[in-house]
């Protein structure tokens, strides 16, 4: 169970440099085998040059902490969808969730913060409430037909329940704050947003 969490752990930092060096190389390299070699080199480097010490990978983790399940799947859909033109989740699945990050994320965090009276960061801590909540939405999804976003939300509830990661609370599975960045600066326009919900439980 150590090396899991160990595993997971470091899974996320590695994904993030991934994502970065891939989307760099693809605007400096436009033939394919060169942007992979040249992306495995700089993967390479940030993983195992140490840097005072540590490698460029350690020192990304000392500064942001350890990824959340959600994160670890969002990044792995984007390099799957640059690497492979293949996704994890459809695009409106994908705002889906993006919208309820942000939703949750503004509520969050600035509670657990102590800008109000009740901080429901605690309650992850006794995962049960908001366990069945997890499982009453992605029942819904179900039923609404978005099969993808209903599985999504259901893994880091499983992943809490094997301890794979190093936090006994299930809102660190589900959220982070490098998440919540992402999530807000690809929902600027919400507008987009509201109108994919609106069409997808009405329509």
């Amino acid at each position: 169970m150590k090396l899991l969490q160990w595993a997971f752990a470091n899974l996320g930092q590695v994904l993030i440099l991934s994502v970065l060096i891939v989307m760099l190389c693809e605007k400096l390299f436009k033939p394919v085998a060169v942007r992979w070699g040249v992306s495995a080199v700089l993967l390479a480097l940030c993983l195992f040059l140490p840097l005072h010490g540590l490698s460029l990978a350690q020192w990304l983790r000392s500064v942001i902490g350890d990824s959340s399940i959600l994160t670890l799947l969002v990044l792995s859909n984007i390099l799957l969808q640059r690497l492979f033109s293949r996704q994890l989740l459809q695009p409106v699945s994908r705002q889906f969730l993006l919208m309820g990050i942000v939703v949750t994320g503004v509520v969050l965090y600035p509670l657990a913060l102590g800008w109000g009276s009740v901080d429901p960061y605690q309650w992850g801590y006794t995962a049960l409430w908001l366990g069945l909540l997890l499982i009453l939405i992605s029942l819904v999804l179900w039923l609404r037909g978005m099969h993808d976003l209903a599985v999504v939300l259901l893994l880091p509830l499983l992943a809490f329940n094997m301890q794979l990661l190093e936090s006994r609370n299930l809102w660190d599975y589900f959220l982070d704050p490098v998440l919540l960045i992402y999530a807000l600066l690809q929902s600027i326009s919400f507008g987009k947003l509201f109108a994919a919900l609106r069409v997808k439980l009405i329509g």
